[in-house]
């Protein structure tokens, strides 16, 4: 349950409005063992059921129907006490995959995951700062039934290139305008862009600049969305580190640099009442990807997930199982496919505190692309020379999840 603290507010020009500020949020830990080919990691993990985060959000009532709203959230780390990171300008830096141009994960609290200023009434909701994408919370999120967390986070399939390549925004964008448009028997239209914020001169101008679209049905047992997001990039080839053998200066080397990156998601769910079935298919895109030799070669990842959610009394079963299939885009490459099938359950001690427990097993056929652990592997793989062609690898968390 919500603390809400009322904050007597100073008379306002609107004639006294209150406003009402909450602070929210979860803490999430599990024991965790990932494995892969006879390699393992045990540790305490965090976000395994549900992201731990804090956060505040505040609604000012401005009269005639409208209202000022913020929400500030960041991720936590709660096993080591750290912030979650974020990211300035929806780009690498130097064009590194995997790298950020901002924190990067070892610093105090970040509001990576909203930190907006808006407003809403009966034409909607207009929202401004840093924010989920529609097409990742709305149906990426919306129809795994493991919500993109844990052993069996669906995100390790259906944003994979996204992973591998170090692109910015498959989730989050910063330098976002976003508009959700009011229900209409249950349909809601949702609209983003966001920007990368370079200088119009610069070779990279367009770098960092996107947008998100989302349609969703909602209305009774079913439940449905559609939405696609694209960010802009300028794919560029890596160059070595080089030395003037006369000076002695020394040129440090730029990671390669991908091209733009295209998402697309449908997904929707029925609840039979006794069970909730679930199904998401997602369409990764990516130019000049590191997979790739060519930089205007398009790399592809596409998924397909089934879920099942049965809750029984305070106990709460959950299965899923993803196909997925990536292609490079080079000339006569061949599919990298994969599976990753998802057991869970959940207890609730309480309205506000879960017992859990998750397991996973990942297969690979045509060449290593995906993990249980994640794309970069949390289990470690095995040493160079040993690695099979199709390593398989398993996931374990058992923990306590508790909201507030």
């Amino acid at each position: 349950m919500k603390k809400t603290l009322i904050a007597l507010a100073a008379v306002a020009a609107v004639g006294g409005a209150s406003a009402q500020v909450s602070i929210y949020g979860t803490v999430d830990a599990a024991v965790t063992q990932y494995s892969s080919e006879g390699n393992s990691k045990t540790g305490l993990g965090n976000s395994q059921l549900g992201s731990s985060k804090l956060g505040f959000s505040g609604v000012e009532d401005l009269g005639g129907g409208m209202n000022a709203i913020f929400k500030l959230e960041g991720g936590l780390a709660n096993d080591s006490g750290v912030g979650k990171a974020a990211n300035t300008s929806n780009q690498a830096a130097n064009g590194g995959a995997g790298s950020l141009t901002s924190v990067g994960g070892t610093q105090g609290l970040v509001f990576g995951r909203y930190a907006y200023v808006g407003a809403n009434g009966g034409f909607g909701e207009v929202r401004l700062g840093r924010d989920y994408t529609n097409t990742f919370l709305f149906t990426v999120t919306t129809y795994d039934v493991f919500g993109t967390n844990g052993p069996a986070d669906s995100s390790a399939m259906t944003l994979n290139l996204a992973a591998r390549n170090g692109v910015a925004t498959s989730a989050n964008a910063s330098n976002m305008v976003g508009y959700a448009s009011p229900s209409f028997g249950g349909l809601r239209v949702r609209l983003q862009s966001f920007f990368g914020e370079n200088t119009s001169n610069a070779s990279n101008a367009g770098d960092g600049d996107g947008y998100s679209a989302q349609v969703g049905y909602a209305a009774g047992p079913l439940s449905a969305s559609v939405g696609q997001q694209q960010t802009k990039g300028t794919a560029k080839a890596a160059t070595p580190t080089t030395a003037n053998t006369g000076t002695g200066a020394v040129t440090a080397a730029t990671l390669a640099q991908t091209g733009n990156y295209t998402q697309t998601a449908v997904g929707a769910s029925y609840d039979f009442g006794m069970a909730k079935v679930m199904f998401l298919s997602t369409r990764e895109e990516l130019v000049g990807a590191a997979t790739s030799t060519s930089l205007t070669a398009t790399s592809t990842n596409v998924t397909n997930m089934i879920g099942l959610n049965v809750p029984v009394g305070a106990m709460n079963y959950k299965l899923s199982y993803a196909s997925a299939s990536q292609n490079s885009g080079a000339a006569g490459a061949k599919d990298n496919t994969g599976t990753l099938t998802g057991l869970g359950m959940d207890y609730a001690l309480s309205k506000r505190t879960k017992l859990y427990g998750t397991y996973s097993t990942v297969t690979n056929d045509g060449g290593k692309a995906y993990s249980a652990a994640g794309v970069n592997g949390a289990a470690g793989t095995t040493v160079a020379g040993s690695t099979p062609a199709n390593p398989s690898s398993s996931g374990l968390a058992l923990g306590i999840n508790h909201t507030f």
